[in-house]
């Protein structure tokens, strides 16, 4: 009897680990950040989501199509990501974006969407949500 509880035992453990990731990939969660950028570093000064936490930086590069790829770099690891600014730069009130698919270390499978905004080219705030999972 206790060999068949075990088992039983076993097989829950199996499924609900098999299951874990399924299941987080799904969950998108609201990302909030405001930033301080001295072009091309940002460096964030407060954040919704402890793994990428206040005093974390960015850093940005220019593409040939007027994008900028960022990457985020935190203690255990760095998220990449593509940003399309013009927008702003067109239109101050007009958000830009930003989406991250690409990770290392604790930011592996890390997938980040936002809406990106500024009121003075200094101070920026990040909105939009995260998840984590291979589907995004």
């Amino acid at each position: 009897m206790r060999s068949v509880r075990t088992l039983v035992l076993i097989g829950t453990i199996l499924t609900l680990a098999a299951l874990a990731p399924i299941t987080s990939a799904s969950i998108a969660r609201p990302f909030h950040v405001v930033k301080d950028c001295n072009p091309p570093t940002c460096v964030i000064t407060s954040s919704s989501y402890r793994g990428i936490p206040a005093g974390s930086v960015i850093n940005y590069s220019p593409n040939s199509d007027g994008t900028l790829t960022a990457v985020i770099s935190v203690a255990t690891g760095t998220a990449t990501g593509r940003c399309d600014l013009a927008p702003i730069f067109g239109d101050p009130s007009a958000p830009g974006h930003c989406v991250f698919a690409s990770g290392t270390g604790s930011l592996t499978q890390f997938h980040l969407d936002v809406w990106v905004g500024t009121a003075n080219f200094v101070t920026w705030t990040w909105d939009g949500t995260y998840s984590f999972g291979s589907g995004g």
